[in-house]
C-alpha cells in the first residue's frame, strides 16, 4: 500500500513536468486589400470612431482644476474643472468634430490600406524585371536575395 501510495504522490508531483505549452500558432496573414475594404465601410467607420468618443469620453473626465495654478491665471482652468470642461469652453462642439476627425482618420486609413494592396502586386513585377536583367548581366547577383 505505502508502494502504491509512494507512487501515486510521486505522479502527481511530476505532473507539471510533463505539462507542455502549445506551440505557439502562425502570426496571422494580413491581407491590406481586405484591411482597406473593411475601413472603407461606413458602418466600420462609425462603429470605430464611436469606441474612440467613448475612450475619449473616459480621457475628458479626468480633472485638471487641482494643476489650475500651474496654468497661469489666463488660462481661464476652475478648481473643478475637468479636461472636458476646458475644451469645451474652447470648442463648444468638441465631441462633433473629434467624431469627425475620428471618422476622417479611419477612412483615410482605409484608402491607404488600398493603395498599398494595389501597389504590392505591381512591386513585385518590379522586382521580377529587375532580377531578370540582373539574371541576364551575368553580374551573379542571384545569391544576394
Amino acid at each position: 500500500m505505502r508502494l502504491y501510495l509512494l507512487g501515486l504522490f510521486a505522479l502527481t508531483a511530476a505532473t507539471p513536468a510533463f505539462a507542455r505549452e502549445p506551440a505557439p500558432r502562425p502570426a496571422p496573414q494580413i491581407d491590406a486589400a481586405q484591411v482597406g475594404a473593411l475601413l472603407s465601410n461606413p458602418l466600420i467607420q462609425e462603429g470605430l470612431a464611436a469606441v474612440v468618443d467613448q475612450y475619449a469620453g473616459v480621457l475628458l473626465q479626468t480633472r485638471v482644476g487641482p494643476v489650475a495654478k500651474l496654468a497661469g491665471p489666463d488660462a481661464g482652468i476652475r478648481q473643478d474643472d475637468t479636461l472636458g470642461d476646458v475644451i469645451g469652453r474652447h470648442d463648444p462642439a468638441y465631441a462633433d468634430h473629434l467624431h469627425k476627425g475620428a471618422k476622417g482618420a479611419i477612412a483615410a486609413t482605409g484608402q491607404a490600406a488600398k493603395d498599398v494592396a494595389s501597389m504590392t502586386a505591381e512591386l513585385q513585377r518590379t522586382a521580377d524585371r529587375l532580377r531578370a536583367v540582373l539574371g541576364n548581366s551575368g553580374l551573379g547577383l542571384d545569391s544576394a536575395r
